[in-house]
């Protein structure tokens, strides 16, 4: 009798990341994933993938906009789910746990997958902001799905609702150790990290944020005072070419390396300060930055759990929101290690540069980052979690809690 086998389930390229973070700390359990949303890129070289694939108009973001729904069944949304049902139900017996990683669409879909028991990486929400309603405690709580939820306020309230959730750290903080790459920045320069995201969207968003760089590189270099490097990072799902090709008045240069610095796109021919195109150094970018900018989930999250301010701006889908329904859930979760400002070039200026000139208030904003994000080192005891259920055994939010401590010595 071979190993017990384990699937995991991911809805979006952040879920992706954590899963990956998690299954290369598994030990005696076989392992495959299927994504749901997108094609999966992030998975390459870390497990084998199952299930039909697409990308759609909206990258999975459905909730924030629901005018997007009309343009994702034009684009094969309701094809996808049936054929990705139909690809778990054909496939169910072969694995002894499914892991769903992300929001409750890929708990449902675990559940109607027939695949027992089920094991919730729940990375979307938090009792911080935009909390698990009634409703999907009660299916949690039914169906005995066991729920590794993102802080500990999470967990004590979903056990409150009867559901076997724990808290045992936030995978998302996983694997951010720099590789020493060199961003090749001078003394008086420092990063300003830009995460244009992962989706549709990206190819829109950098144009803008570089239009707040220039501004920003132009003062520094009037007052005299430290020069920001804007250093962008591409998602695995991003196409280079097509973002480079976004960005009007900038002449693209490609190199020869899969990961580090793999390009820079140069305002004229003689820019001094070429913004740095990077990928797989996360980490690196974080510690050579001040402030971040982007339009990103997960990216987001790490940059305000390594410390980083984090400034984003949004485009509410209705005149009477104060927020769009993403960042807002996003602002809630990170509190004031997020500044969320209007999509206008001077909103964006004036908040980088405050974070940029006060080191206090970049210091402030980052402990509470780092508070609402937790340590590094929850994907080993997630991992020892799944080996146990894996391998049958029945596990109260207690054990799961001990489990993930013997999870960390290991």
């Amino acid at each position: 009798m071979g190993q017990p086998k384990v699937l995991l389930l991911s809805n979006g390229a952040g879920e992706d990341a954590i899963a990956v973070q998690i299954i290369k700390e598994l030990r005696n359990v076989d392992y495959e994933a299927m994504p749901l949303v997108g094609t999966g890129v992030g998975y390459a070289d870390v497990a084998s993938l199952i299930g039909p694939r697409r990308i759609l108009p909206s990258g999975g973001l459905v909730p924030e906009d629901y005018t997007r729904v009309t343009r994702d069944i034009k684009g094969g949304m309701l094809t996808l789910i049936y054929q990705q049902f139909r690809c778990l139900r054909r496939v169910r017996y072969q694995y002894d746990l499914v892991v769903p990683v992300g929001d409750m669409w890929a708990v449902i879909m675990a559940i109607l997958s027939g695949i027992r028991p089920v094991l919730f990486i729940g990375t979307a929400k938090s009792a911080y902001h935009h909390e698990y309603s009634h409703l999907e405690a009660a299916i949690l709580r039914t169906l005995r799905i066991r729920a590794l939820v993102r802080d500990e306020i999470t967990a004590v309230k979903l056990r409150k609702h009867g559901v076997i959730a724990a808290w045992v750290g936030n995978a998302m903080m996983d694997g951010l150790e720099p590789s020493g790459c060199n961003l090749g920045l001078r003394e008086n320069e420092a990063g300003l990290a830009m995460f244009p995201g992962s989706r549709e969207g990206t190819y829109r968003a950098l144009s803008p944020m570089l239009a707040a760089y220039r501004t920003l590189l132009e003062r520094a270099c009037l007052h005299k005072t430290t020069i920001p490097r804007a250093i962008v990072m591409l998602a695995p799902s991003v196409n280079m070419a097509r973002l480079a090709s976004s960005c009007s008045g900038y002449i693209w240069k490609e190199f020869p390396c899969e990961t580090g610095v793999v390009g820079q796109l140069c305002h004229g021919q003689d820019d001094a300060y070429p913004v740095l195109l990077v990928r797989g150094i996360m980490a690196d970018v974080l510690q050579a930055s001040r402030v971040a900018l982007g339009q990103a989930g997960t990216a987001h999250e790490q940059a305000a759990g390594f410390g980083l301010p984090v400034v984003a701006f949004d485009c509410p889908s209705s005149p009477r929101e104060s927020l769009g329904w993403y960042r807002g859930r996003q602002k809630g979760l990170l509190g004031e290690a997020l500044s969320v400002v209007p999509n206008t070039l001077e909103a964006m200026v004036s908040e980088i540069e405050k974070l940029w000139n006060d080191e206090t208030e970049r210091r402030r904003r980052g402990v509470v980052g780092q508070q609402r994000m937790g340590p590094p080192g929850a994907s080993r005891g997630i991992a020892e979690i799944i080996e146990r259920l894996a391998n049958g055994q029945r596990l109260s939010s207690r054990d799961m809690y001990k489990c993930s401590k013997m999870g960390l010595n290991r």
